[in-house]
């Protein structure tokens, strides 16, 4: 367990570097286990079938993000804020809009629903109201039995886009952007509306603690937050995002506050400067992957969105490069995480801060109150 001290300074690093943009001090530093990111490992058994209900989601059966990962964590010297969230290897929204889950051990994945487009438009949502009660008693369970370092975060609700690429495979929503775009949008629309409707539930259910909130990329909040992702629009030209999603996004920022994240992935972020203009817009997360471009080519778009927002940088891979990239960019606004696999010990911690030029200043901040008194 993280001591109270330790987490009082990373709160304050993601407060006054990232939040407030002061030059004062190194940005947060998270270091995970990245199988925190692969939830279909966190079951304790196979199921039964190849379908998953809603009934199936029991806390026996699966343990939490707690348990999982951050109960055994090896580094504990780094800013990555402990969460928990309702099961992530459900795809919420998609479940609830109405496709099919098929469970696999290395995930469960939603299964097309619509093989037409007029399909699509007769359809309405939610299509299974069963998934949004299980997600509600998910939230209460792991409400009442929080670690004391621990947040709650709200789980993966994917994009308008994502859900409908499920609802119509990936090639059915291919062509319907060019051939069914009022479908499109009646649909996204109403996706949209869902998602906020979990959201909602979320926020009215789970309190601030320590005056603020966390989230799975292992960042506090000093209020509501949530990071918002379109990742099929990858594929695509990045005006499909600006015409025909950057309404559904923008209205949930507008809706939830200033501390909303947008994720991104390094080999499909073109679309990057229209997600920038999204008014109250609190930054970009974006997920490195091996078969992105190299560090050192980002190096200008990182510095451009660091100038307008934030940026949240998580090194699933390409962390060698790291060393000689994050001297070039500016700290301020800018929250960084590395695997575990690399950063396995609070000495290598220590040694990465040295060579990446941010000095090290845990122990020097004075906590004026308990942390844990705020929410007990």
């Amino acid at each position: 367990m993280k001591s109270e001290a330790q987490l009082g300074e990373s709160i304050d690093r993601f407060r006054r570097v990232f939040w407030n943009k002061e030059t004062h001090g190194r940005p947060p530093l998270g270091v995970v286990d990245t199988d925190v990111y692969l939830p279909a490992k966190y079951l304790k058994g196979p199921f039964a079938r190849e379908h998953v209900e809603p009934a199936d989601v029991d806390p026996q059966k699966v343990q939490t993000d707690y348990e999982f990962a951050f109960a055994r964590r090896r580094v504990w010297n780094d800013d990555f804020i402990p969460f928990v969230a309702p099961w992530r290897a459900i795809p919420w929204l998609e479940a609830w809009c109405g496709c099919p889950v098929r469970y696999s051990k290395a995930a469960l994945t939603p299964v097309p629903r619509f093989a037409t487009a007029a399909q699509l438009e007769a359809a309405t949502f939610p299509a299974d109201d069963r998934w949004f009660a299980c997600l509600e008693q998910q939230i209460r369970h792991l409400l009442a039995s929080l670690p004391d370092d621990c947040w709650l975060s709200p789980t993966i609700l994917r994009g308008c886009s994502d859900v409908l690429a499920a609802l119509r495979g990936l090639e059915g929503f291919a062509c319907d952007l060019y051939d069914a775009q009022a479908v499109t949008e009646r649909a996204a629309r109403q996706i949209s509306a869902l998602l906020w409707r979990a959201l909602d539930l979320h926020f009215a259910l789970v309190p601030p603690k320590c005056g603020g909130y966390g989230h799975i990329f292992g960042y506090w909040a000093p209020g509501p937050t949530v990071a918002l992702q379109e990742d099929v629009l990858g594929l695509c030209r990045p005006t499909v995002f600006r015409d025909l999603f950057f309404y559904y996004n923008a209205e949930i920022v507008r809706r939830l506050g200033p501390y909303v994240i947008f994720h991104l992935h390094s080999t499909g972020f073109q679309h990057y400067r229209h997600v920038l203009d999204i008014p109250g817009l609190a930054g970009l997360q974006m997920t490195i992957e091996a078969n992105g471009p190299p560090l050192v080519q980002l190096v200008p778009v990182f510095r451009e969105i660091l100038e307008r927002s934030r940026l949240m940088i998580f090194a699933d891979h390409r962390y060698a490069e790291l060393e000689a990239v994050l001297p070039q960019l500016p700290t301020a606004g800018l929250y960084v995480v590395v695997p575990q696999r690399f950063i396995s010990s609070d000495a290598a911690f220590a040694g990465f801060l040295s060579s990446v030029g941010w000095r090290e200043t845990r122990g020097r901040r004075q906590v004026r109150q308990p942390l844990w008194s705020a929410h007990k």
